[in-house]
């Protein structure tokens, strides 16, 4: 026994000394680097060493916005048609899909949320455009833990099927200053890191929830909506941000090019107040839901992705 012990404490002696000297390695060439002039080196991560692929594309690319200027989010984009929201959940669920479903219609506009009551999706969807509703949420639940978030787009599709996760309501959230959500202040929208073809598909699903203003430029006292696409996740954070004060408690003045002249006031204070979740693209399906008969334009495939580590698809 007093053997293993110490052979096991050489050991863990011997890597000591390997971290150590390895780390003294690399800060004399950290030294002897910012003494040549020459720039320091960037960090490798996922992103960095991501696999080149094909239908990564620039954001001006020429045919496909013209295939988005003919695309079923047109009326939505061009401002004609004002989005009207439905969000509705699976029947008898947990208190907190209840709760996240509200705090979801509190941060996007024009949403209503509305129970189902047994009524299959494929028969409430009719209902809803006969209604005017441009789009249908489904938020479904399994065994009490939210897991699936449907979006389906009407009159004419297409719907995307993402798996949710990592759920944290308001209550949860660390640091929250403001209590409530000013009603009938528009979200300014930030859509990041779509890259690829089926990366702008996903991009114009969600920015279609929100109305034209959302697009614009922020406003101030407003809100931001973020969805930051990384490594195929796509996170979603809401902030609330506004001019900082001056010590007199005045806003921050400015000359006639929009210059800040107080020199107090130059930066923007922001707070998170969720909710915070998670998304991952499962499918899209062409046209509204339809589980058994409807065609799908992608289907995550595990066994394709899961080839690298380095390969995405958004």
């Amino acid at each position: 026994m007093y053997r293993k012990e110490t052979t096991k404490h050489h050991e863990r002696e011997i890597a000591r000394k390997e971290r150590a000297k390895k780390a003294k390695e690399q800060s004399k060439l950290r030294k002897e680097r910012k003494k040549s002039g020459k720039p320091a080196g960037i960090p490798q991560t996922l992103e960095t060493l991501r696999t080149p692929d094909e239908t990564i594309l620039p954001k001006d690319d020429v045919d496909v916005v013209k295939e988005e200027e003919k695309d079923e989010f047109t009326r939505i984009y061009s401002n004609e048609v004002e989005p009207k929201l439905l969000l509705t959940h699976s029947d008898r669920v947990s208190p907190r899909t209840i709760g996240f479903c509200k705090e979801l219609a509190r941060v996007i506009p024009n949403m209503t949320v509305a129970a189902r009551w047994h009524a299959p999706l494929k028969k409430l969807i009719p209902k809803a455009i006969e209604h005017g509703y441009t789009a249908v949420l489904v938020v479904n639940e399994d065994m009490k833990k939210i897991n699936t978030l449907v979006i389906s787009h009407l009159p004419h599709g297409p719907t995307a099927t993402f798996r949710l996760s990592n759920v944290t309501p308001r209550r949860k959230i660390r640091g929250l200053k403001h209590k409530g959500i000013e009603p009938g202040v528009v979200p300014h929208l930030i859509l990041n890191r779509f890259m690829t073809r089926l990366g702008r598909r996903v991009e114009r699903i969600l920015g279609a929830l929100f109305p034209a203003a959302s697009r614009g430029p922020p406003q101030p006292h407003c809100r931001t909506v973020v969805f930051h696409n990384q490594r195929d996740f796509i996170f979603f954070r809401h902030y609330r941000y506004q001019h900082k004060r001056d010590r007199f408690g005045q806003e921050e003045e400015t000359d006639t090019t929009g210059t800040s002249v107080t020199g107090l006031n130059d930066r923007v204070v922001t707070n998170e107040v969720g909710p915070r979740f998670t998304l991952k693209l499962r499918s899209i399906q062409v046209g509204t839901f339809d589980s058994q008969f409807g065609d799908y334009e992608w289907v995550r495939k595990t066994a394709v992705s899961g080839k690298s580590r380095r390969t995405f698809v958004l």
